[in-house]
């Protein structure tokens, strides 16, 4: 197994002890490190190889020779040196559990700077149009209710994560596979995020999930909240902030729910 060596170099201490360095985190990873993390999510591999590649190419080590109980292994120290070492299969097991972030169901922390030519968008959307959003999660909705068999949801959605020098959607963008790996992941993540700060709005979808026609009336009826029915209203909410946009819905619904309360007990 060869492997290019992690931007943190092992340490060696003056007690010949030997530190191997990971991240732990969607966030500590680099933009190559990402790129190579959705590589391996998108070849197909069974979970215990890809977190075997990971350790050893985040560990910077060059694994000499595999054993039945261990590896022989070679990395360079923050020094220049190389030192060799054996790796016990509990150790490398121990390892790769550091990579437990990259298998939760709560996405990527963390997306490609850019996609092209075009660049991403804040990582949580701020200062972010209200209307890209709608549309964003409409494709990921429809990603997500689809066989899985086309792609094209994921490619409509990184035109409106991806942006251009003015802000606006990509007219059209090229994604390689492990790009629209990365487009999910973060929005993936961009909605998890949004229902831990909006509990009230974000809500667990009902069994069977919704249509798309369904998609499109909740679309209409989060404009009409906050537009208070005014049509002269709906394109200033449409250019709002996102992050200002969903406050308003979840202090709305917050309220409907309080008053719903207040109806079932009288």
């Amino acid at each position: 197994m060869r492997t290019k060596l992690t931007t943190r170099p092992s340490s060696l201490q003056d007690d010949g002890t030997l530190n191997l360095h990971v991240p732990h985190s969607w966030s500590e990873l680099t933009q190559d490190q990402l790129r190579y993390v959705l590589i391996l999510l998108t070849q197909g591999w069974e979970e215990w190889h890809v977190r075997t590649y990971l350790f050893a190419r985040f560990a910077g080590i060059r694994v000499l020779n595999e054993k039945k109980d261990g590896w022989l292994c070679e990395t360079k120290t923050e020094k220049g040196g190389k030192v060799r070492f054996f790796l016990k299969l509990w150790q490398v097991q121990s390892f790769c559990e550091a990579f437990d972030f990259v298998f939760e169901d709560t996405g990527a922390e963390n997306r490609l700077d850019s996609i092209g030519l075009y660049k991403a968008a804040d990582l949580e959307l701020y200062d972010y149009p209200f209307e890209y959003y709608i549309c964003a999660d409409n494709y990921f909705q429809q990603y997500l209710q689809s066989d899985k068999t086309s792609d094209e949801p994921l490619k409509e959605l990184a035109r409106y994560l991806y942006l251009d020098n003015e802000g606006n959607q990509a007219a059209h963008i090229k994604c390689s596979t492990y790009e629209l790996m990365g487009v999910f992941l973060w929005f993936m993540w961009i909605k998890h995020n949004f229902s831990t700060k909006f509990p009230h709005l974000f809500k667990p979808a009902a069994e069977g999930g919704e249509g798309e026609n369904d998609m499109e009336a909740s679309m209409n009826a989060q404009i009409r909240a906050l537009t208070g029915g005014d049509i002269t209203k709906e394109e200033t909410i449409r250019k709002a902030n996102v992050w200002r946009a969903l406050t308003e819905l979840d202090a709305k619904a917050r309220e409907a729910e309080e008053l719903n309360k207040k109806l079932n007990k009288s």
